[in-house]
């Protein structure tokens, strides 16, 4: 699990730099597009895993 959320906060770090560096100009309105977009992935990534959480694991239902 700990690979998951390492790959996962990394790839929100590298897609909330480049979208804030490309379309903010100044320092502290990319700071703050950062921040927004780094924390709305990681949120809405472990909310949908949580949400996940409750679907069955097993193999799937065969079709008949």
């Amino acid at each position: 699990m700990a690979d998951h959320v390492l790959l996962m906060s990394l790839y929100s770090g590298i897609v909330s730099l480049f979208f804030a560096v490309l379309s903010r100009r100044e320092k502290g309105e990319q700071i703050r597009l950062f921040l927004t977009l780094f924390l709305g992935l990681m949120g809405g990534g472990l909310a949908l895993a949580w949400l996940m959480f409750f679907f069955p694991s097993g193999p799937p239902a065969p079709i008949p």
